[in-house]
C-alpha cells in the first residue's frame, strides 16, 4: 500500500484476480483452510513481461555489461555518482536520503524512485516520462543535477573502457573521429556535428540504456518471505496474516496488484506537493527521441501503440506512478516528495481519514482513497505484512 496508489488502468484482470486470491487466502488463514491459492502471486521468471523495444533485454552478456555500468561512477562527470548511488540495494533499491545528491553536491527535485521489480512496469520515473526501462538511465546520466555526463562523453567512455563487452552485444562501435570532448543536444558543439555522427552517438547511448535495463530486469526481489509463503515453504505470523487481510479489506490491492505489487498506473494520493507529476511527464514522453517509437527503438510499432494510449490519457494533475511494494520496508523515505520517514507514518498520513482527509495540493484526490481509513492496529499489521516483501541481498 504505499508510494503511490494507482487506478485499475492497465491490469484490471490482474487486480480482480489478486483481490479474489487474497480474499480466499485471508478466509483460509482465519478459518484454518487452504492458502496455497496464493502461489500464483509469486514472481516466476517465465512471467516477467517482455521489453519489446529492447532486443537485448534478456541477453546474458548485456546483463553482465549492464551490471558493471550500474555500479560505475565514471558515468558521472566527476566520477562520484553511479546508478547504485541513488538505487541502493541495501535500501530496497531506493535512496536512504530524502532527495538524491548528484554531482557537485546538487540535490534532486524528487525522491529517487525504487526500481524493484521494474521489469513489470510499463513506465519509468515518478511521472512516467519514460516508456521503457532503458530510457530511464539516459535521463539520469545527462541530467545536470544527477550525473551530468554528456552523450559524447558516454560514447567515449564505452570506446575506452567497455569496447570489447559493448561489441560482443551490440556489434562494432562506430568511429568517434571528429567528436568534441563533450556534447549533447542544446550544446553548440553537438549541433555542429554531422547528423550521421550524432545518430551514431545516440545509438551508443541508447545501447548503454538497453544494457542497464537488461541488468535491472534481474532485480526482481523475488525470493522474499512472501514468495516463500506463496510457495508453501514457510508460515507467516498471525500479525502478518492480519496485515494481509487489512491490505485486501481496505482495497490496497486495487492499486498494488500483481507480482510487483503495483499496477503501473498513475494516481493522485494527496501527498503535500506542488509537483504536477504525470501532467508534466506525459507530454515530455510523447516528444522524447528515445521513446519507443523513436529511431533507436527495436520495435517502433509496439512503441507507437503504447504512445497512442498515452496520448488518450486524462486527469493526470498531481498523479504519480505506483511504486512496487517489493522492498518497501527497507526504504527510509516514501513517496515522490519524501515527506514521511517511516512506512507506518506514510500509511497513517495517506490512508487515514476517509472522506475527511485533506484535499490534494494539485489536482484531485483519487476516488479510490476516499473511503480508506485504517486505525493504528491496522497500520502496524500492514507494516508487518509489507515487511514480508523485504528483498534478499542481490547476488554478487
Amino acid at each position: 500500500m504505499v508510494p503511490n496508489l494507482a487506478v485499475r488502468t492497465w491490469y484490471p484482470s490482474a487486480v480482480l484476480a489478486l483481490a479474489l486470491l487474497l480474499g480466499a487466502a485471508v478466509a483460509g488463514c482465519e478459518g484454518g483452510g487452504d492458502v496455497t491459492v496464493l502461489r500464483d502471486m509469486r514472481i516466476r521468471a517465465a512471467a516477467v513481461p517482455a521489453s519489446p523495444t529492447n532486443a537485448f533485454a534478456n541477453d546474458a552478456p548485456a546483463m553482465a555489461l549492464g551490471k558493471k555500468l550500474f555500479f560505475d561512477k565514471r558515468l558521472s562527470t566527476d566520477a562520484t555518482v553511479a546508478c547504485s548511488t541513488c538505487h541502493d540495494p541495501a535500501h530496497g533499491f531506493s535512496d536512504p536520503r530524502p532527495f538524491s545528491v548528484g554531482v557537485r553536491g546538487q540535490t534532486g527535485d524528487r525522491h529517487a524512485m525504487p526500481i524493484t521489480a521494474s521489469a513489470f512496469q510499463r513506465f519509468t520515473l515518478w511521472d512516467g516520462r519514460g516508456d521503457s526501462l532503458w530510457i530511464q538511465p539516459l535521463k539520469a546520466i545527462e541530467n545536470s543535477k544527477e550525473m551530468d555526463l554528456t552523450r559524447v562523453e558516454l560514447a567515449k567512455l564505452m570506446a575506452a573502457s567497455y569496447k570489447d563487452e559493448y561489441e560482443a552485444v551490440f556489434g562494432d562501435l562506430p568511429s568517434l573521429q571528429g567528436a568534441p570532448t563533450k556534447g549533447k543536444p542544446g550544446m553548440a558543439q553537438w549541433e555542429a556535428l554531422p547528423e550521421s555522427l550524432r545518430t551514431d552517438i545516440d545509438r551508443i547511448a541508447a545501447n548503454v540504456g538497453k544494457a542497464i535495463e537488461a541488468y535491472e530486469r534481474t532485480l526482481l526481489c523475488s525470493d522474499t518471505r512472501f514468495d516463500r509463503w506463496a510457495r508453501d515453504e514457510l508460515a507467516l505470523t498471525q500479525q502478518e496474516l492480519n496485515g494481509a487481510r487489512v491490505f485486501v479489506d481496505q482495497g490496497c490491492d486495487g492499486c498494488h496488484s500483481g507480482p510487483a505489487f503495483s499496477d503501473g498506473g498513475f494516481h493522485n494520493i494527496g501527498i503535500p506537493s506542488s509537483d504536477r507529476g504525470r501532467a508534466v511527464g506525459r507530454p515530455q514522453l510523447l516528444v522524447d527521441p528515445f521513446n519507443g517509437a523513436g529511431l533507436h527503438s527495436d520495435n517502433r510499432s509496439a512503441g507507437e501503440a503504447k504512445l497512442a494510449e498515452v496520448a488518450q490519457e486524462s486527469a493526470s494533475e498531481g498523479a504519480f506512478r505506483t511504486a512496487s511494494l517489493r522492498g518497501v520496508g527497507q526504504r527510509t523515505f516514501f513517496g515522490h516528495a519524501a515527506h514521511q520517514a517511516t512506512l507506518g507514518g506514510f500509511i497513517r498520513d495517506v490512508y487515514r481519514g476517509g472522506r475527511g482527509r485533506r484535499p490534494a495540493t494539485v489536482g484531485t484526490l483519487d476516488p479510490l482513497l476516499r473511503n480508506v481509513n485504517v486505525n493504528d492496529r491496522e497500520v502496524n499489521d500492514l507494516v508487518a505484512f509489507l515487511r514480508t516483501l523485504d528483498c534478499p541481498p542481490p547476488s554478487p
